[in-house]
């Protein structure tokens, strides 16, 4: 195991944010990791934060509605940028719309994600998420909606 992860979380959801970082901190806690959580409530600086990051081992979750720019919006910019666009990107949405879930693919996200409802959820997802090998990883058609 890695001994510093770098997850970086974009959403404007303030409840779902302090969700995510208290899963975050419980698995930190859990694996003797460090796990360093960026937060981003808008895409404004995210771009250059995972650019400034973009060697530790980390992963994007990232909702979709934002204000300034859309998950989409921001998940388009990464792939086209030469030095981040290999950076491993997950769709993070409560929307389970079927539409999303295909443009998520085809911009070129990871994985897509609906957003668990219960705490345990969340924690087995991001557990799973954080000790990916995302080096050997490849999205799968059957397995780019992920259902844990």
């Amino acid at each position: 195991m890695m001994n510093k992860i770098d997850i970086f979380y974009a959403d404007d959801d303030e409840d779902d944010l302090m969700f995510f970082n208290e899963a975050i901190e419980k698995i930190s806690r859990e694996i003797k990791t460090k796990i360093t959580l960026h937060i981003h409530r808008n895409g404004e600086k995210l771009i250059e934060n995972i650019r400034k990051h973009k060697d530790a081992k980390g992963v994007l979750f990232l909702d979709i509605n934002m204000p300034f720019k859309t998950g989409f919006q921001l998940l388009e910019e990464i792939r086209t940028e030469p030095e981040i666009k290999l950076f491993p990107v997950v769709m993070y949405s409560t929307s389970s719309n079927q539409d999303n879930i295909d443009k998520s693919k085809s911009l070129g996200a990871n994985f897509y994600i609906v957003k668990p409802y219960s705490f345990n959820n969340l924690m087995d997802i991001l557990s799973n998420f954080i000790t990916m090998d995302w080096q050997n990883h490849q999205p799968e058609k059957n397995n780019f909606l992920y259902k844990g």
